[in-house]
């Protein structure tokens, strides 16, 4: 039997966090001791829902609401380890940004990172694939800080992103003239992301070493590869149904292939673990469903289409079942305002 799982990331992720954290006037002890992160004593990873709850504490703390993005500023990967500096190394933008895609779980397991061309224009989306890590807006944004620095560096300084796109309700990045991304933020988007001219994924890294770029690269693809497959499969089956939510078909079989699994199989290493796929289909839906519930102004009957159900009725039934109250009830109790 697996131990109890949780999501991970490198602990080395929250040196330039904590240090911008202090120098923006923060209480660096009161506030590690409250998110029970203490710098001096952690392992080689973290919770992945302890490092998002730190940044939501500190923005609050500090009255900053885009510490998040101003983090994502001074965001050095040299601090994630070889694979960050690798990073830095690729031959070109492309190169890196398709690395950090691939073997994005060596920093951050149960996350999606993404990237697409779509006639001139890339995008690159980021989102947490465990729906019980929120709130996150500020994670969400100092990610995505993160890559626009990255592709600031090779397209330079006055560079501005297409649109960025952010799956919170409302941010103040938009209007920070001083740090923010200076062009036009989507709201309750289905992931975070930056859309930008694919011409500049061919440009060169400052620190480009194309020596070896293949080999290396491929060696830390084996290794995000098998560090995956080390989680429960009731975990994976748990990233695979939220990566399709409102996008694909959310088929056992379909699921079970992505996992490379047979229908068969993937029943029976639930049925280790004692969970099933419906069960857990169940789980993520209606967790979506309270989240867009309470943040976004989608209405019942989008929310039960995203979701994939049968009917509006069907999912009004599901979520009552579940939560002992309808949808429309749990949103005027639970409404963000």
């Amino acid at each position: 039997m697996h131990a109890i799982y949780s999501p991970q990331i490198v602990a080395s992720a929250l040196t330039d966090p904590f240090r911008v954290y202090q120098e923006l006037g923060g209480d660096f002890e009161g506030l590690g001791n409250a998110s029970g992160m203490n710098p001096l004593d952690m392992d080689e990873t973290i919770s992945l829902s302890k490092y998002v709850a730190f940044f939501e504490k500190a923005a609050a703390d500090l009255r900053h609401p885009v510490f998040g993005w101003e983090v994502g500023t001074h965001f050095d990967l040299h601090n994630i380890g070889a694979f960050g500096e690798f990073i830095l190394e690729a031959p070109t933008l492309g190169a890196a940004l398709s690395l950090f895609k691939n073997a994005f779980s060596l920093v951050q397991s149960d996350s999606e990172l993404a990237l697409q061309v779509e006639d001139d224009e890339a995008v690159l989306n980021y989102r947490i694939l465990d729906l019980d890590i929120w709130p996150r807006a500020q994670d969400s944004e100092m990610t995505i800080s993160v890559f626009h620095q990255l592709i600031k560096s090779v397209a330079g300084k006055d560079w501005r992103p297409t649109l960025v796109s952010i799956e919170h309700e409302t941010s103040a990045i938009w209007n920070d003239a001083r740090i923010g991304p200076r062009c036009p933020v989507q709201y309750n988007a289905p992931a975070n992301s930056l859309r930008f001219p694919a011409r500049l994924l061919d440009r060169p890294m400052a620190q480009a070493k194309a020596e070896n770029h293949n080999d290396v690269s491929r060696a830390f693809l084996r290794h995000a590869w098998q560090q995956e497959r080390e989680a429960p499969v009731s975990a994976r089956v748990r990233r695979e149904i939220v990566r399709r939510l409102g996008r694909d078909e959310l088929d056992q079989t379909i699921i079970a292939a992505a996992l490379g699994l047979s229908r068969r199989t993937l029943r029976r290493r639930l049925e280790d673990e004692s969970k099933s796929f419906n069960s857990i289909l169940s789980d993520c839906r209606i967790r979506f469903s309270e989240i867009a519930l309470r943040e976004s102004g989608k209405s019942v009957s989008e929310i039960s289409d995203y979701l994939g159900y049968s009917t509006t009725s069907a999912f009004e039934r599901a979520f009552k079942s579940r939560k002992g109250l309808t949808p429309k009830q749990f949103r005027m109790q639970n409404r963000s305002n």
